[in-house]
């Protein structure tokens, strides 16, 4: 009887462990957090955006299946810091957060550019020039980290509506927000719409940035998972797909 039962349990873990392998022969999943960034990703867009799209595509070729959790940009970057997601979708490179992150290729680009309430009659040639202007922005996000530390006064806040919202009642001088996302919030969301018309976008561009799917580094396959997505990326644009996303996503 002990002998029939000791039986059973070797099959048994045997049977798991078939099953197990199994499962990550055929891939597995992996999630990145990130926050509702229109048109670039977001919970209501089809296919959740075409950054979405696009790093879904490569990640499912490289052998994962992407999960995506949405919530405040801060949060979703201090979680993947820690490794309660896999990482970040659509992130911009920073050396602080190259500590955290293993970076694979861009899958997209943003331009970054200041606003000014209309009328405000703001120029600039060079960031050293709006030294005395106080600006608002995205709580955790790559241009005001960068703008800090260029010595600017800086009023981050938890989302872009509420700097906004800060610039067009006078408590900021300027915004720094995505020329795309703030032309689409504009035309598409409650809260920017009732704002559209009131701001200027200044020229130059404050900085293209480009957008990266990182990896926690508390991930041990950081760098393994990056160089598959990199080689799945890297087949798509060969092949076509990539420009057919963006071709479907009217971004082409």
């Amino acid at each position: 009887m002990l002998n029939h039962l000791k039986h059973r349990l070797t099959a048994l873990v045997v049977s798991l462990f078939i099953f197990s392998g199994a499962g990550t022969a055929f891939g597995e999943s992996i999630t990145l957090a990130t926050l509702n960034w229109e048109p670039f990703y977001g919970e209501k867009l089809p296919e959740n955006g075409f950054v979405a799209a696009l790093s879904r595509e490569a990640f499912r070729r490289a052998g994962y299946e992407l999960n995506i959790k949405f919530m405040n940009w801060n949060r979703a970057l201090e979680l993947s810091k820690k490794g309660k997601f896999d990482g970040i979708l659509g992130a911009y490179y920073s050396e602080e957060r190259a500590a955290h992150f293993v970076f694979p290729a861009p899958v997209s680009q943003n331009q970054e550019s200041f606003i000014a309430k209309k009328g405000a009659g703001i120029t600039f040639a060079a960031v050293e020039d709006l030294k005395s202007y106080k600006i608002g922005g995205l709580l955790g996000s790559a241009p005001i980290a960068e703008l800090k530390k260029a010595g600017l006064r800086i009023e981050a806040t938890a989302d872009e509506l509420s700097s906004l919202k800060k610039l067009n009642a006078g408590r900021i001088d300027l915004a720094v927000m995505g020329r795309q996302n703030l032309n689409y919030a504009m035309a598409n969301q409650d809260g920017f719409k009732e704002l559209n018309g009131a701001f200027d976008i200044l020229e130059p561009p404050f900085k293209a940035y480009d957008l990266f799917c990182p990896i926690t580094r508390k991930r041990d396959d950081a760098r393994a998972i990056a160089d598959k997505f990199n080689t799945a990326l890297e087949e798509m644009k060969a092949d076509g797909t990539y420009d057919e996303i963006l071709t479907r996503f009217g971004q082409k």
